[in-house]
């Protein structure tokens, strides 16, 4: 692994905590051009930029070096996808403020501002997030901040919705995307950041479920705005065609990869993340959701998807060893009860209320 560093260009603007902004990529430099050239634009002089790049085939480190020589590159000798990349990211940090920014972004200039100034406000508040909107529809909400039910399952929340300020004001929440996440560094040094066996999707829900554990708060500011294209990596649902679609069931697209990750991490993460006590009511509740959706899936002849459920699950009970070995670690630091906890979360199953609400998805 190779790391090119230089100086960041000096901006007149009042000294701030110094912040580590890390950027996992792989490939596509007109991505990163965009992500950092408004990055380059933010009205706060006190960060750094880490990009991560999990060997990219093309042209984008020798672009970053000659266009962008304020940039801090890490190289790795293979993709290590979202949640290594970071980790790996975050060895080299030295801000007291770590934040999390795919690389498919064009930030607003107070941005960071604005996730600083909400995180120093506060010693109780460990994670922040940002109120983030489709770049393709500009007014419509991709999430501002995000919800959790008891499974695990998630909603985004004014996921599809028109921008009209209506969620403009600070809030906790359960989780916040790891699109443009803030998290202090004392958090990250008592939680640790992610998984890295989650590879791909869930990561955030996870690294904020452990946040609420050990007794901070996660908040998300909308005061603190970006645009988001989404579904880079693996395919997705537009946002903005959730918010036309209606009942939409032609609409709602993803992929049996992505279904996969998403059913694999979450199992993982609650596995890890509940109370033994607590797994005992849970987990036959979850099961019967899970293999409902997988039957659903065989009577509807999506065989694809539903030997990816099955997949996700036989992923789980292999690893379930070390799975537990992490569940006993993360409950060491448990300062919050999972009565406590479940407060912020859905009662009822998210993934019930999707399906009724979009239909089932139509797979790519």
């Amino acid at each position: 692994m190779n790391m090119v560093e230089s100086s960041k260009p000096r901006k007149k603007v009042k000294a701030n905590p110094r912040v580590s902004i890390i950027i996992v990529h792989f490939n596509g430099v007109e991505v990163l051009d965009r992500c950092l050239k408004f990055l380059s634009k933010i009205d706060y002089d006190n960060y750094e930029v880490i990009l991560v790049d999990n060997a990219s085939t093309d042209n984008s480190v020798e672009f970053v070096r000659d266009n962008y020589p304020w940039v801090r590159i890490v190289e790795n000798e293979r993709n290590l996808a979202f949640a290594e990349g970071n980790n790996r990211g975050l060895r080299y940090a030295t801000g007291e403020y770590i934040v999390l920014l795919n690389n498919d972004t064009e930030v607003t200039p107070n941005w960071l501002r604005e996730l600083v100034r909400l995180a120093e406000s506060d010693p109780s508040i460990g994670i922040c997030g940002s109120k983030i909107l489709d770049m393709e529809n500009r007014n419509i909400i991709q999430v501002v901040g995000a919800l959790c039910d008891i499974y695990g399952a998630t909603i985004n929340q004014g996921i599809g919705e028109e921008d009209n300020n209506q969620y403009d004001t600070v809030s906790d929440t359960f989780f916040v995307c790891g699109a443009s996440l803030l998290i202090k560094r004392e958090v990250v040094e008592k939680i640790g950041l992610f998984d890295p066996k989650f590879f791909f999707l869930a990561e955030d829900v996870d690294l904020c479920w452990r946040a609420h554990l050990a007794g901070y708060r996660v908040v998300v500011n909308p005061f603190s705005v970006l645009y988001h294209k989404g579904g880079y990596s693996l395919p997705s649902t537009k946002v903005s065609e959730i918010a036309t679609s209606g009942r939409g069931g032609d609409r709602y697209r993803t992929s049996a990869k992505r279904r996969y990750f998403a059913e694999r991490n979450t199992l993982r993460a609650v596995l890890k993340n509940y109370s033994s006590s607590s797994l005992v009511k849970i987990v036959p509740r979850l099961l019967a959701i899970y293999f409902a959706e997988t039957e659903l899936y065989l009577l509807s002849g999506r065989f694809k998807v539903a030997r990816q459920m099955i997949s996700a699950l036989l992923w789980n009970i292999k690893n379930l060893r070390d799975t537990w070995r992490l569940h006993e670690s993360i409950q060491s630091i448990r300062e919050r009860s999972d009565k406590e906890i479940q407060k912020k979360m859905l009662k009822r199953s998210a993934k019930i209320q999707m399906f009724t609400k979009m239909g089932v998805p139509q797979f790519e």
